[in-house]
C-alpha cells in the first residue's frame, strides 16, 4: 500500500506537499494532510589548481577554480568566484557551465605566491573558499647572451663597439636589467648597465694589431639567471697611411739651406 515519488528539482524554499489516493474497485479515494518540505541551500567546495607550478618569471600561468556541490546536495553551482593573489586586488570571474573559472597572469615576481578563491554562492549553493596547495612558485628565467662587433676586421686606432644582447629564454619573458661584463683577452672590463632593450655596449680604440678574444657575461638580476656569450675574435690590421712633403722655401738660391719636411698621417 505504498507509492513513492522522487525529485531533485525542488528549489530553495518551502514547498507544500500532499498525496491523493485515487481509489480502486474496493476502496474509495482519500487525500493526505498537507505538509511542508523545506529545501535549504546545498554546501559547496572550492578547489584551485595551477597550469604549471613552478613557473618562471614572465611565464603566463592560468589558475583554475572548480566549485562543486557537497553531497547530498547536487547540481552545478553557478555565480561568481573571487581570485586573490598575495592579498592584493580581488578579481571576480563568472563560473562556466562546468562550475569552473580561470584567471591568467604573467605578472608574478620571482618567489612564492598565495592564491585564494572565494565562491560567492548563489540561490542554491552556500559560499566556500579554497587555496592553491603549497602556493605558486616562480623561479628566475634563463637567458642567453650574444656579442657582436661594429666592424671586424678593424684597423689600428679605429674605435670598435662591442654590443652584448641579453634575451630571455622562453617561456620566460620581461625586461632584463643589471649589468654585463666584457672580457678582452682575458681581462675583465668595468661592468656596463643593460638598457631597456636588453643590450650593453663597450667601445675601445686601443686594440693592438693582431687577433683579440672578446666575450660578454650577463651578471643576472632579481628575475633572470646569468649567461655568457661564446668568444669572438676581433682582428685588427695595420692602418693605412698618407705621406706628404713640403719645402721651407721654393724656389731657393744657390747655397741657401732648404729644409724638406715629410708628414705621415
Amino acid at each position: 500500500g505504498v507509492a513513492t515519488f522522487i525529485t531533485s528539482a525542488l528549489t530553495v524554499s518551502n514547498h507544500v506537499m500532499s498525496a491523493t489516493y485515487n481509489g480502486s474497485a474496493n476502496f474509495i479515494t482519500s487525500t493526505s494532510d498537507n505538509f511542508t518540505q523545506m529545501v535549504i541551500k546545498a554546501d559547496s567546495t572550492t578547489t584551485v589548481t595551477s597550469s604549471i607550478n613552478p613557473s618562471v618569471f614572465g611565464q603566463s600561468v592560468t589558475f583554475t577554480a572548480t566549485v562543486a556541490a557537497v553531497s547530498p546536495g547536487a547540481g552545478t553551482p553557478g555565480g561568481t568566484v573571487t581570485f586573490t593573489i598575495d592579498g592584493g586586488s580581488p578579481t571576480n570571474v563568472t563560473l562556466n557551465v562546468s562550475g569552473q573559472a580561470t584567471l591568467s597572469t604573467a605578472a608574478l615576481s620571482v618567489g612564492g605566491h598565495t592564491v585564494t578563491v572565494d565562491y560567492n554562492g548563489n540561490a542554491n549553493f552556500n559560499t566556500s573558499s579554497g587555496s592553491l596547495t603549497g602556493g605558486q612558485t616562480v623561479n628566475k628565467a634563463n637567458t642567453t647572451t650574444a656579442i657582436a662587433s661594429s666592424g671586424n676586421p678593424s684597423v689600428s686606432g679605429q674605435t670598435v663597439t662591442f654590443t652584448a644582447t641579453v634575451n630571455a629564454v622562453a617561456p620566460g619573458a620581461g625586461t632584463r636589467t643589471g649589468t654585463v661584463t666584457f672580457t678582452v683577452d682575458g681581462t675583465e672590463q668595468a661592468p656596463v648597465a643593460v638598457n631597456v632593450s636588453g643590450q650593453a655596449t663597450f667601445s675601445t680604440n686601443t686594440l693592438s694589431v693582431g687577433g683579440h678574444t672578446i666575450s660578454a657575461a650577463y651578471n643576472g638580476d632579481d628575475s633572470f639567471n646569468t649567461s655568457a656569450s661564446t668568444n669572438i675574435t676581433q682582428t685588427v690590421n695595420k692602418a693605412n697611411t698618407t705621406t706628404g712633403i713640403s719645402s721651407s722655401g721654393s724656389p731657393s738660391v744657390s747655397g741657401q739651406s732648404v729644409t724638406f719636411t715629410a708628414t705621415v698621417a
